[in-house]
Parts: structure tokens; C-alpha cells; sequence
């Protein structure tokens, strides 16, 4: 085996023999003050074993679970990284920085541990920051009307003074510089920076000086490589015109525009520059007049296949396995239409809850874009439906019409108008909290036909708009953004509809990077539900049919996505799921878990830390969190506020740990909450509860299973 000498920092002289095998047990960082040792470590190329080596050893024998990759130790890659450390330190101002590295061997076990020792010295500071012409003998001529935009960006570059030099900030304040005089006509624009030294050796003065160059306007636009899609549809979703002053934003939003279309892969928007000498060559007519250049723009576009194939398979606890596959015809009957079929079947099959959710829906959709702007896409989507959900069991029959205007990011609005016919086979619902009859007695009513008021066939007509506005760093694993979803909708026209009301919505997401691998994720939802007209009881209404009614639009909270710790919207009013069997010429009951009762108001929120997982690598999280939420009615036309006699009404809160796993298939998340403030009906079997109502018996006296305070969530997803 073939051994190389390494020459250690200390103690002095000494020689460490290391071979192809010699391994970096840990790297530590001392002295590092104004750059954070994460930032640091991203620039060492030197790489440890990490923690938890054998733990994750053991775990690599598992399926889909890698093995520690080997990282053989190398001195030269050590030594380079002294100077990546220096330069990293001179790139934040600090040019007089220096570091070394001390080793120490382990031989017993062939494997090293380092340590970068950093003496920071003293930053370079801004004295002065100034912004000016290329020519000092001239000023800059900043075009009208744009004076308050250059002074806000000129202010924003001057607050470096009086800092630490940082070079990336540095070199961005001369991109934005440029960029500001680009998009207003004036593509030649050069920003140059200089740093101009100080009697204080210690300080510098930062200076930008612009050269705008000549102005230019966009010429004639012409659009290659579409085959299928006609020229004037994708000339249609670009926003630029000849004659238009030329702007480096606009072409970047031509091409975003252009990718609105399903059938547009990609995009390149451009309006070359040709070289000076050229520029000067030409006629006078495309100069404009002598002084203005014409720059013709080319659109490229690449074509997308124009039929898809595609699926996906899925798991929640709520709803077991799940699956949707698509068929996708791009181009439709030309204009970039497209037409799509879905199919998507939630099964309930392995689901953890004990009334998971299953649904089965069937929906055909055509997405016509450019309907009244280039940025608004109106969809048609006729599709038929069956549910057996914790509220019931019934078929559905309807029509979506959507118009969404598609802006920036994920930024967009939408206006959605459903009508809907409802085939109802069965109620889920029985009344523990009415607060004039007792459980057993309503239950009879319900086996003798007590329903039948409500009608196995029911109407909805509702429009509603949306709108999701805010920004991510990364739609998949964000770990920066905030992501604010507000929606209102009404039925209407009421006269087809069998209920009415108002009902109002909003879920927020921040996210917040915390260090180099650690995050904070928070939500808020608040909701309110206002019933009018039909769906009011008045003075000889039963309220429980008007509230049955409206189970499709009340509020619930509990699940997955939303308070862990408790089944899917089961958190707050909920009853036992009763139903009636036939034992010989008799109806009997049973009672088997617990079905929401919901309510016209509901909050809820979550605060989840996220942390690297010691040892598994960037794929691997762990996550701590806490959640609560209320779900309650404080309506007295309902009755439901007087009746909560098991407290179900208040705050309830849950915490709980879990670890997260990004896969190929999508990220995975795996959960355990524990109720903090449980109800009785959260610690009490639905039967127990069921059979003391019949008999008369105190419920809290009721056997209470603290095994009932936890709760598993599995799903696959984005968390927001």
C-alpha cells in the first residue's frame, strides 16, 4: 500500500503516514466571526464523514436508504482550501484575513480530524458611495418622468456606506444600476465600479459611473421554429410592439408569456445588438432618424409533444392510496387550446382514520388562453363525482367555468361559477348537541325517514373568486416566502340553488430560513360561513335540516394539512357516526368512530421547525411543530352555541415531531401529534359515548383511552 507523508501545522515536525483510505472524521472551524462557519464550510472542499456515521451505515442497508459515500483525504484539496478561505473572506472585505489548519491523527482508526484556524483581521469600510457619469464633465440625462425611480434605486445602493465592503454587493449594485437604464430604452449601458483609496488605509471609496450609450426601440417582430401553433396566437401573448422603446424586462416577459401556453416548451426572446461599426452602417431610416437604433426581435420557440400521457400515485392518512391519471391534447382544434381528461380515485384504502375520505371523479376540461388579455385563460370543465366522505355518501353531476389571470410567479386570480346537481344516498350526521332532544330519540327519528325533508337530490349554484398572491425560493421545498390565499364565494342565482350563503376564507404560509439548512414554516386559516335567505330556519324550521344543508360549506379543521394531532376534520363539534343495521324485523344502531359536526366559524394555524436530519444528507428533515385551531357556530338562528356541553367549541392545540424525506415520486412526510387539550369525545370511544346517551349515563364518567391523544399523518406532497 502505497503511504504519503503529511507535514501537520502543529505540533511541529510532526508526520502523519495516511493512506488511499484515510478518512476526515469532523472539520472544525475557530476565529470565524463575521462569516457564519455554515457559509464557510460551503466553500471547503475537504469533506468529514458527518455525524451519526454508523447510524447511517446501518440505515444504508435498508432500501432505499444510501450508504456514506467514501471521501478519501487529500492534502492538496486541504491546502486549496486555505485559500478558498482567504478568498472568501477578501470577497466580504476582509483582504488582510488569514488562516492555516492544525490535523490530528486517530490511527488506531486511520481517519483525521481538522481545524481551520481564522485570524479575520480588520473589514475594508465605505466611506463615501458615489453614483455618476462615465464623463465627468457632463450629467447624467435620466429620461422624464423617471426621476423618482432613480433616486429610489440610487438610494438603496448608498445605504453601503458607512459598511463593510462586500464585493457581491458591490458587483449587484452595478447590475441593478444598468438594469435600470436597460429596460428604458438604452441597451448599450455600461456600469463600470472602481474603488478609490483612502487616507485611512483600513477605508475606500466606492464609486459606480454610468455610460447610457444610445437609445434604441424595438423594430419588427417576427416568431420562429412553431410548426403547429399559429403565428398570431404566439404573436398574440407578446406584449411588444415596433416602435416600443426596448426593454430587457419586456423580453423576459414575453417569454414567461409565451410558456403560458401549454404547447410552448420553451422560449427565447431577443433583440440582438448588432456591433457598433454595423450600427453605424445603417441606413438612416433604421436608425430612426439618425439617433435611435431599431433592434428587431426574434421569438424561438420550441414545441411540446402535442398529446400526454401522465399519472400519479399518491398516499394521506385521511385518504389512503390515491391515484389520478391525465390525458393531455395540446392545440386543440388550433388557437392553443387544450383539452384534457382526469381521472383520479382517492380509495380510503390503508388509510389511518377510522371514516377516511374516498372519492372517485371523472372531469373533461377545455383551457382556452387569451380570453380578453393575453394573460387570462377561461376553462370549461363538465365532471361527475362520488364521495363517501365523514358527511356522507353521494354522486355529483356538474360544470366548472373558470377564468384565471395568470400573473407574475404563482401569483394569480381567479373567478370560478359551479353548478352542480347532488345525488344523495345517505347522511352522515347525527345530532349529539341538540340542545331540545336527546341523541337516541333524534337518532330514531333519522332511521324512521326524519331526512327525508332534505331531499336525495340537491341544487348548487356558486361563484366564487380567489386569488394567490406572494412569492417562494422553491415551489417544491420552499424554505423562503409567503404565500397569502384569500377566497370568497356566494350562491347565486339563489332561485337554482338549494341553500344560500356567503362564505368567506384565507390561508396564509410563511416560510424563513433559519441557518444554512434550518427552517421555519407557519399557517393561518380563518373562515366564516353567512347563511341568508332559504338557508335561515325561521319561526316553524327545524335548524338541524337548514344546518344538514349546509354541511357542504360549513367549516372543519383536524387532518394532514391542517391541525395534526387529530383525524381529518374531526378537530371541534363532532358526534358518533351512528348507523342502523337490520337485526331480524328491527332496525339496532351502531355507532362506529366520529363524524364532524362542523360549524360557521373556524381558525386554525401551525408553527413547524424544520431541522437537517444528523447524518442523512440533504434529503433527509426532521420537523417539530405545533398546531391548533377552533372550530364553532356563534349564530343564535342555529341553537348550536347554547348546546356545547362537551366543550367542543374552544381552542384545541397539538404538537408533535416527524421527519420529512424528498424522493423521486415527490416528498414524503410522516407525522405523530399528541393532543394537548383534548374534548371527551377526543379520549371516549364513539360506541361507549353512543350506549351512555341510550341509558341516561354521565358522559364524564365515561372511560377516558389516553391512547387516544396521538395520532399518525402520512402524505405525500407539498406542504402548502
Amino acid at each position: 500500500m502505497l503511504a504519503v507523508g503529511l507535514l501537520l501545522a502543529r505540533p511541529a515536525a510532526a508526520v502523519v503516514r495516511i493512506d488511499p483510505h484515510t478518512e476526515v472524521r469532523v472539520i472544525k472551524i475557530q476565529g470565524a466571526k463575521s462569516i457564519p462557519p455554515h457559509k464557510l464550510r460551503e466553500v471547503i472542499q475537504t469533506k468529514d464523514r458527518g455525524s451519526f456515521y454508523g447510524t447511517r451505515v446501518a440505515l444504508g442497508k435498508l432500501p432505499l436508504i444510501p450508504s456514506p459515500t467514501p471521501n478519501p483525504f487529500s492534502p492538496l484539496t486541504l491546502q486549496e482550501d486555505v485559500v478558498r478561505i482567504r478568498d472568501a473572506y477578501a470577497a466580504a472585505g476582509f483582504f488582510h484575513a488569514q488562516a492555516r489548519y492544525d490535523v490530528r491523527h486517530d490511527p488506531s482508526k486511520n481517519l483525521l480530524d481538522v481545524t481551520f484556524v481564522i485570524d479575520e483581521g480588520p473589514p475594508l469600510l465605505l466611506s463615501d458611495v458615489s453614483i455618476g457619469p462615465a464623463d465627468s464633465t457632463s450629467m447624467l440625462a435620466i429620461p422624464p418622468g423617471q426621476e423618482k425611480s432613480w433616486q429610489r434605486l440610487v438610494r438603496s445602493i448608498e445605504r453601503q456606506r458607512g459598511r463593510r465592503l462586500i464585493l457581491e454587493d458591490a458587483k449587484a449594485g452595478s447590475t441593478n444600476l444598468a438594469g435600470w437604464w436597460r429596460d428604458r430604452g438604452y441597451p448599450r449601458v455600461s456600469a463600470a465600479t472602481s474603488l478609490v483609496g483612502d487616507a485611512n488605509p483600513d477605508s475606500a471609496r466606492l464609486r459606480y459611473r454610468i455610460s447610457p450609450g444610445g437609445f434604441a426601440r424595438f423594430g419588427e417582430v417576427c416568431v420562429e421554429g412553431n410548426h403547429r401553433v399559429e403565428t398570431r396566437v404566439l404573436r398574440r401573448q407578446m406584449d411588444l410592439s415596433p416602435g416600443d422603446p426596448y426593454s430587457a424586462a419586456a423580453l423576459k416577459q414575453a417569454e414567461l408569456d409565451l410558456q403560458v401556453l401549454d404547447m410552448v416548451r420553451t422560449a427565447r426572446v431577443e433583440a440582438p445588438l448588432p456591433a457598433l461599426a454595423s450600427a453605424a452602417a445603417l441606413p438612416e431610416s433604421a436608425l430612426g432618424g439618425g439617433t435611435e437604433e431599431r433592434l428587431p426581435v426574434r421569438a424561438l420557440i420550441t414545441e411540446s409533444d402535442r398529446g400526454l400521457v401522465g399519472g400519479d400515485v399518491g398516499y394521506v392518512t385521511d385518504g389512503g392510496v390515491s391515484s389520478e391519471a391525465r390525458w393531455t391534447l395540446r392545440n386543440w382544434s388550433g388557437g392553443g387550446r387544450t383539452l384534457n381528461l382526469t381521472g383520479l380515485a382517492q380509495t380510503g384504502w390503508l388509510a389511518l382514520t377510522d371514516n377516511p375520505d374516498v372519492r372517485y371523479r371523472l372531469a373533461v376540461s377545455l383551457k382556452q388562453p387569451a380570453v380578453f388579455h393575453r394573460r387570462i385563460s377561461a376553462l370549461l370543465t363538465p365532471f361527475v363525482e362520488h364521495l363517501d366522505v365523514s358527511e356522507g355518501r353521494w354522486t355529483q353531476v356538474g360544470l366548472n367555468t373558470t377564468l384565471v389571470y395568470q400573473m407574475k410567479g404563482i401569483n394569480s386570480l381567479s373567478l370560478d361559477y359551479q353548478v352542480a346537481r347532488k345525488y344523495v344516498y345517505q347522511y352522515k350526521l347525527e345530532d349529539l348537541a341538540a340542545g331540545d332532544i336527546d341523541l337516541f330519540t333524534f337518532l330514531t327519528q333519522l332511521s324512521q325517514g326524519f331526512l327525508d325533508s332534505l331531499g336525495s337530490k340537491q341544487f348548487s349554484s356558486a361563484v366564487t373568486m380567489s386569488a394567490t398572491r406572494g412569492s417562494l425560493d422553491n415551489t417544491a421545498n420552499p424554505r423562503r416566502g409567503v404565500i397569502v390565499r384569500p377566497a370568497v364565494q356566494v350562491t347565486a342565482p339563489t332561485s337554482i340553488s338549494t341553500t344560500a350563503y356567503w362564505r368567506l376564507g384565507l390561508t396564509a404560509n410563511g416560510f424563513a430560513p433559519l441557518g444554512a439548512l434550518s427552517s421555519l414554516a407557519a399557517r393561518v386559516r380563518v373562515g366564516r360561513l353567512y347563511p341568508f335567505g332559504k338557508s335561515v330556519p325561521g319561526p316553524e324550521d327545524d335548524y338541524r335540516i337548514k344546518v344538514l344543508q349546509l354541511r357542504d360549506a360549513s367549516f372543519t379543521a383536524g387532518g394532514t394539512g391542517d391541525v395534526r394531532g387529530w383525524e381529518n376534520r374531526l378537530l371541534g363539534p363532532k358526534v358518533p357516526d351512528v348507523r342502523f343495521v337490520s337485526s331480524g324485523d328491527s332496525l339496532v344502531p351502531v355507532a362506529h368512530g366520529y363524524v364532524p359536526y362542523g360549524g360557521l366559524e373556524c381558525t386554525s394555524f401551525s408553527l413547524e421547525l424544520r431541522l437537517p436530519l444528523p447524518g442523512t444528507g440533504p434529503n433527509f428533515t426532521s420537523l417539530f411543530f405545533l398546531d391548533g385551531g377552533r372550530v364553532w357556530t356563534d349564530d343564535a338562528r342555529f341553537q348550536l352555541q347554547k348546546a356545547d356541553s362537551l366543550d367542543q367549541n374552544k381552542v384545541f392545540c397539538a404538537a408533535g415531531a416527524g421527519l420529512g424525506l424528498r424522493t423521486p415520486v415527490g416528498p414524503i412526510q410522516v407525522s405523530l401529534g399528541y393532543k394537548l387539550n383534548p374534548s371527551i369525545t377526543d379520549l371516549v370511544d364513539s360506541a361507549d359515548l353512543f350506549a351512555a346517551s341510550r341509558e341516561g349515563r354521565p358522559i364524564d364518567q365515561l372511560h377516558m383511552k389516553n391512547s387516544r391523544r396521538w395520532q399518525w399523518h402520512l402524505a405525500i406532497g407539498a406542504s402548502y
